[in-house]
């Protein structure tokens, strides 16, 4: 008797190393495609475009993998062929940021198209390590047939432990892996854990522990404190660069950022967030602005103050940081307002204090929360009697590379922000797009007239926009009451009004669309935007 239940719970175990072997496999596949999101986005953003191409080349490798694992299955043993799989597997998110780097810098892609550079450069990158650890469910399954289980219940444990294995690893690396070791520590964990999987199921060959020992002198490459472990990391991407000019560097939930000095202009400081600059800011003459539209947001708000404010006690909302150089600009040109700043990512903020020049101290309320979650908490607050006061003045300016987050872009957005505005007020949005093209621009025209009983609309070229502009950056403002805007002097503010003719012309380009929560495709209708930025 004792015998039978030695030999029951040997099986019993037995049985559980292929669902074992399941759940880790599909818990990796889901940290390489979050993983997979943010290195890329330091080469081509992050977008619609981005997460499409990653989840379905993703998918497409499973499937590739499926397809080749269950003819593995059919010829060779279980146990070696997992092995062999867990191995290269290991051997290839070992390679990844540095193909990765390589062809983030790959000049042929830079001609394509933009969603197809997004495709193929994913392509290139995830879908081979996507279909060898597809490969591995198959070989799996016919292990655990092999040892006895029965047929149904063998397909229904693989799937059900595959399916909690990529929940887990969606919730582990979105929340905690690459906040706390950032993506290149998760691959090299996920390579780890790879090679102990192949270790374990072919722990007897020799190729196994040399690959230990590169994996090990990889590690040490990407975090050993001496010079020649750095220089390797680096040529590996594993590390960063090293340059004296980078005052702050760091990965977040949302992005990578960087703060570092402008060599060619002493004194002044950018702020990158994956690939593309979003903030400058002059230690110098900190109330210097560098971007046009900032210069039109403080022409515009200089305008609203005098008409509507002219004591200063005003209150401003900021929807979206950044590098905080607007934010302290309205503070320090009206020291009796105060200022709400937004702001989704708290590394951002971070950076702004520590080399950024933000104050610790500053009367800024900072907040810490997607700017349509907070703006939901105002509206609320209104409705229920609670807000303390009303803002005078909003700033709409959370674009992520040129994508805007299509939520903070619809009417029923808009109309949240006028509930908790007061009612000498002006709503403010920075709207990147091509006249020529001027499809996302009249939408956002178009959303904001059906809240705002006065909108006007400026562009950053001189004498007004054309179809031979590129892209530029524009302004929309939707008011409570007139404003005396036209007379702007573009020299000082960069704005140039657009007048009936060009608005008619945009209504119609855009179709007279008006973005809702229900139909917002931004992304698309700033195609054409992309598409220049390629060309440049």
């Amino acid at each position: 008797m004792e015998i039978q239940q030695s030999a029951g719970g040997k099986q019993r175990f037995a049985a559980t190393i292929p669902i074992a072997t399941v759940f880790l496999s599909s818990l990796c596949i889901m940290v390489l495609e979050l993983v997979a999101g943010r290195l890329i986005a330091r080469h081509v953003g992050s977008s619609l475009y981005t997460w499409t191409s990653v989840i379905g080349i993703v998918l497409a490798g499973i499937a590739a993998g499926n397809y080749v694992g269950g003819r593995l299955a059919d010829r060779f043993p279980p146990r070696e062929t997992l092995g062999a799989i867990f191995l290269v597997a290991s051997a290839n998110c070992l390679v990844i940021p540095l193909i990765n780097g390589r062809i983030g810098g790959m000049e042929a892609l830079r001609e394509l198209e933009w969603p197809v550079r997004i495709a193929l450069h994913v392509f290139l990158v995830f879908f081979a390590p996507s279909c060898l650890l597809g490969m591995i469910s198959p070989v799996a399954a016919k292990m655990a047939i092999v040892l006895g289980q029965q047929l149904g219940r063998t397909i229904g444990n693989v799937y059900s432990w595959g399916t909690i294995g990529s929940i887990l690893g969606t919730f582990l690396t979105g929340y905690v892996l690459i906040a706390w070791m950032g993506s290149t520590a998760v691959l090299l964990s996920v390579a780890a854990i790879l090679l102990a999987m192949a270790l374990l199921y072919g722990g007897t060959g020799l190729l196994p522990y040399l690959w230990s020992g590169v994996l090990g002198a990889t590690i040490v490459a990407a975090w050993g404190p001496v010079p020649w472990a750095r220089v390797i990391g680096e040529r590996l991407g594993l590390r960063e660069p090293r340059m004296e000019a980078v005052l702050f560097q760091d990965e977040s939930q949302y992005s990578f950022v960087r703060v570092e000095e402008v060599l060619e202009t002493p004194g002044v400081r950018s702020m990158r967030l994956d690939y593309l600059i979003h903030a400058y800011v002059d230690t110098q003459e900190p109330d210097k602005l560098h971007y046009d539209y900032e210069r039109v947001y403080a022409g515009i708000t200089e305008r609203a103050v005098q008409a509507h404010h002219p004591d200063g006690r005003l209150r401003g909302l900021f929807l979206g940081g950044g590098g905080y150089v607007f934010p302290r600009w309205f503070l320090r040109r009206y020291p009796l307002g105060l200022g709400e700043v937004v702001e989704i990512d708290p590394q951002v903020t971070r950076a702004a204090f520590e080399a950024f020049g933000l104050e610790r101290a500053t009367p800024l309320r900072i907040t810490h929360l997607d700017a349509r979650n907070r703006v939901e908490d105002l509206y609320r607050s209104a409705q229920r009697g609670k807000l303390d006061a009303k803002f005078d003045l909003v700033y709409n300016d959370a674009f992520n590379h040129y994508s805007p987050p299509f939520h903070l872009t619809t009417v029923e957005y808009v109309r949240m922000l006028r509930a908790v505005m007061s009612d000498r007020s002006v709503f403010l949005a920075n709207t990147i797009d091509l006249f020529r093209s001027g499809q996302f621009l009249g939408a956002m025209i178009n959303t904001v007239e059906e809240v705002f009983p006065y909108v006007y609309t400026f562009c950053t070229s001189p004498g007004g926009p054309s179809d031979e502009d590129e892209r530029d950056t524009f302004v929309v403002a939707g008011s409570t009451r007139l404003l005396p805007v036209h007379a702007l002097d573009y020299e000082q503010y960069s704005a140039s009004l657009l007048t009936p003719a060009h608005l008619s012309l945009l209504r119609e380009r855009s179709r007279g669309l008006v973005l809702t929560d229900d139909f917002a495709p931004v992304d698309n209708l700033l195609t054409p935007v992309i598409r220049s930025v390629e060309r440049e």
